[in-house]
């Protein structure tokens, strides 16, 4: 049986990170909506050329948190879960933290710099962030990686970047900048020797 408790011992920082996410995706449901244009610049997606005029730089940060639409909140926080634990494990919750923001936030700037004029929301770039970390592991320490556990992480790079490339309303910059910017800080957090 799910246990919710357990989870939070295991992964505390990956538990913090989904709660944020599913209230603040809340809180905008109950605030005029989750697709709501105007409702999304209100409460912090990234719209670069706001972002320039007024100086409006938390957006980097605001934009991983905030889901557009009741799928977006659903694929991403699966992938947290799915995801999240492992890594946290392997890096300490400190350096997860830190790793995760990082990683969503350089998507950001990707995004910033290469789309300026798309609004974008989501924790894509943290989540590719995640999964560069999972081929930082294939590629450096392969030892660590079960033959099973390679063939399924390169299955689900490939079908993710497949997706990416698909459907019109990802952020292919978020998630392309999040892999790898993700795979590059992984030299850094992850401390296997």
């Amino acid at each position: 049986m799910y246990n919710i408790k357990n989870f939070y011992e295991r992964s505390k920082v990956t538990f913090i990170l989904l709660s944020i996410m599913i209230i603040y995706y809340i809180f905008l449901t109950l605030n005029g909506g989750s697709t709501n244009i105007e409702n999304l610049l209100r409460y912090g997606a990234l719209y670069p050329p706001l972002m320039v005029v007024y100086g409006q730089y938390y957006r980097f940060i605001t934009a991983i948190f905030i889901h557009i639409g009741i799928l977006h909140i659903l694929f991403n926080g699966y992938a947290l879960y799915i995801f999240g634990p492992q890594i946290e494990r392997i890096m300490g919750p400190k350096k997860y933290l830190i790793f995760f923001l990082l990683t969503g936030i350089g998507g950001n700037i990707i995004t910033f710099l290469f789309n300026f004029e798309s609004l974008s929301a989501g924790a894509s770039g943290s989540l590719f962030g995640l999964l560069g970390a999972f081929l930082y592991l294939i590629h450096r320490h392969s030892d660590l990686v079960t033959p099973k556990g390679k063939k399924e992480i390169l299955q689900l790079v490939g079908i993710n970047l497949i997706l990416t490339f698909s459907i019109s309303s990802i952020s292919v910059t978020a998630h392309i900048g999040g892999l790898i910017i993700g795979y590059l800080l992984s030299y850094i957090f992850i401390d296997i020797y």
